[in-house]
């Protein structure tokens, strides 16, 4: 089979023919139907995050697939099932704080060395082996694309924030940062829950206007001055008080933007950090006494989100046919990682291998 190989950081992806994946233990081994491609993909196959790479590997996280073969310790799961496969893997142990890594791209704890050697075949390939517990049959949302189907992994993303900000129907919400991939996943994500308000902040006044036009009366578009020093009259005069503020901002060396959202929650109302902040975060001690407010980061989801997530689409409360994914073939992996630093709101960039 063919697969993109990553030999070393700062280098061109190799496209060759290799070794298809050997099953493991309780694992599955699934045809690779559609990947997304991150938009800072790029800067993690360039070496520029301060995180191991288990070089040489096949970069790439989550897929939708069908499956090819499954162990022989492992039910519930069959041949030619679609499914949806998340990268997030941790050891299979008791211990309070297991190693985890995201397959296929990154470690995410201090000794998680062991876990991405064993784990190192990505989805930029046309098979790749998942462990039970990350798989999630899919196979009653076969109205939507392959490609579309690819996006339940921002949406699972937002999920997890929103799950970590104890959200409820009827509450109201700011989401900074929303016109980017993981912005836009959280607006998404808020109207599938029942947000009574939502508030669409972000520089993109065109991709602004087509989230408010999937709800006008529910979602509300804030776009932001062209200095940050205005950020927070601005967010003053446009947004009431929230009940929780999701931040997806992208990798940026600056929290302006945070803080001015931060401003507008409500008493006893929550911050969840989902982006890509940098800089350190200035936060009014007084503030947050005062307001009772509560502080949370979110990187990725519980392991039941993706079914759940599955549930809201087959329900029709989120609408995957929002996102217009762009689909690339394996042959062209490179062209695709730069078309997907440039994708912005609803646009996605996906790999069909």
């Amino acid at each position: 089979m063919k697969a993109a190989i990553l030999h070393q950081p700062g280098t061109r992806l190799e496209i060759a023919d290799v070794p298809t994946p050997q099953l493991k233990p309780s694992s599955i081994r699934v045809r690779v139907l559609a990947t997304p491609i991150l938009s800072f993909t790029h800067m993690v196959v360039g070496g520029q995050f301060p995180f191991p790479l288990p070089v040489p590997y096949t970069p790439g996280l989550c897929a939708i697939g069908t499956v090819e073969e499954v162990a022989g310790d492992v039910t519930g799961l069959r041949a030619g099932q679609k499914v949806f496969c998340s990268p997030l893997i941790a050891d299979r142990n008791n211990a309070d704080a297991p190693e985890r890594i995201l397959k296929g791209w990154i470690g995410m704890t201090p000794n998680c060395g062991h876990l991405l050697e064993q784990w190192k075949e990505g989805t930029f390939a046309e098979q790749t082996v998942y462990p039970i517990e990350s798989v999630t049959p899919i196979d009653d949302l076969g109205g939507y694309a392959d490609e579309q189907l690819a996006c339940m992994y921002y949406s699972c993303i937002a999920y997890g924030a929103f799950l970590r900000g104890d959200f409820r129907a009827g509450q109201s919400v700011v989401v900074t940062g929303a016109t980017g991939n993981l912005g836009t996943a959280s607006v998404l994500v808020a109207l599938a829950l029942g947000a009574d308000k939502i508030y669409a902040v972000g520089r993109n006044a065109g991709v602004l206007q087509s989230l408010a036009s999937l709800d006008p009366r529910r979602i509300v578009a804030v776009p932001l001055p062209g200095a940050e020093e205005e950020y927070a009259a601005t967010l003053a005069q446009e947004v009431e008080e929230a009940d929780l503020l999701v931040d997806a901002v992208g990798i940026v060396n600056s929290s302006a933007l945070l803080e001015a959202g931060m401003s507008r929650l409500k008493q006893r109302g929550t911050a969840v950090f989902l982006g890509g902040v940098i800089a350190p975060v200035p936060v009014s001690y007084l503030n947050a006494i005062v307001k009772e407010l509560d502080i949370k980061g979110s990187s990725m989801y519980p392991r039941e989100a993706p079914a759940q997530v599955a549930r809201m689409i087959r329900s029709g409360l989120l609408r995957l046919d929002a996102f217009r994914p762009v689909a690339y073939p394996l042959s062209r992996i490179e062209e695709a990682i730069a078309y997907a630093s440039r994708c912005r709101g609803l646009e996605y960039c996906v790999l069909k291998p």
